[in-house]
Protein backbone atom coordinates (compact mmCIF):
# COMPACT_ATOMS: atom_id res chain seq x y z
CA UNK A 1 0.00 0.00 0.00
CA UNK A 2 1.40 3.38 -0.97
CA UNK A 3 1.59 6.41 1.27
CA UNK A 4 -0.95 9.20 0.82
CA UNK A 5 0.46 12.46 -0.51
CA UNK A 6 0.27 15.85 1.19
CA UNK A 7 1.04 18.98 -0.82
CA UNK A 8 2.76 22.03 0.69
CA UNK A 9 3.43 25.42 -0.90
CA UNK A 10 6.70 26.74 0.43
CA UNK A 11 5.64 30.38 0.04
CA UNK A 12 2.85 29.80 2.60
CA UNK A 13 5.47 29.81 5.38
CA UNK A 14 7.27 32.82 6.81
CA UNK A 15 10.49 30.95 7.62
CA UNK A 16 12.43 27.86 6.62
CA UNK A 17 12.09 26.50 10.15
CA UNK A 18 8.30 26.81 10.06
CA UNK A 19 8.23 25.02 6.70
CA UNK A 20 10.50 22.20 7.91
CA UNK A 21 8.38 21.72 11.04
CA UNK A 22 5.19 21.38 8.97
CA UNK A 23 6.90 19.01 6.52
CA UNK A 24 8.20 16.80 9.35
CA UNK A 25 4.77 16.80 11.01
CA UNK A 26 3.10 15.36 7.91
CA UNK A 27 5.93 12.92 7.25
CA UNK A 28 5.66 11.64 10.84
CA UNK A 29 1.93 11.09 10.24
CA UNK A 30 2.83 8.80 7.31
CA UNK A 31 2.38 11.16 4.36
CA UNK A 32 4.67 11.55 1.40
CA UNK A 33 5.17 15.33 1.23
CA UNK A 34 5.41 17.14 -2.10
CA UNK A 35 6.58 20.75 -2.00
CA UNK A 36 5.79 23.44 -4.54
CA UNK A 37 8.34 26.22 -4.56
CA UNK A 38 6.20 28.82 -6.28
CA UNK A 39 2.69 29.36 -7.54
CA UNK A 40 -0.56 30.16 -5.85
CA UNK A 41 -1.69 27.84 -3.07
CA UNK A 42 -5.34 28.72 -3.65
CA UNK A 43 -5.27 26.97 -7.05
CA UNK A 44 -6.97 23.61 -7.50
CA UNK A 45 -4.18 21.05 -7.00
CA UNK A 46 -5.48 18.88 -9.84
CA UNK A 47 -5.22 21.76 -12.31
CA UNK A 48 -1.70 22.49 -11.10
CA UNK A 49 -0.64 18.86 -11.55
CA UNK A 50 -2.19 18.71 -15.04
CA UNK A 51 -0.23 21.83 -16.02
CA UNK A 52 3.03 20.35 -14.72
CA UNK A 53 2.47 17.13 -16.68
CA UNK A 54 1.45 19.02 -19.82
CA UNK A 55 4.54 21.26 -19.64
CA UNK A 56 6.79 18.24 -19.12
CA UNK A 57 5.19 16.38 -22.03
CA UNK A 58 5.54 19.40 -24.33
CA UNK A 59 9.27 19.65 -23.52
CA UNK A 60 10.01 16.07 -24.64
Amino acid sequence: MSKPTYYLWKNDFTSQEEFEAAKEKYQDMGFRVVTYLDGQSDQNIHNVLKAVIKNHYNNL
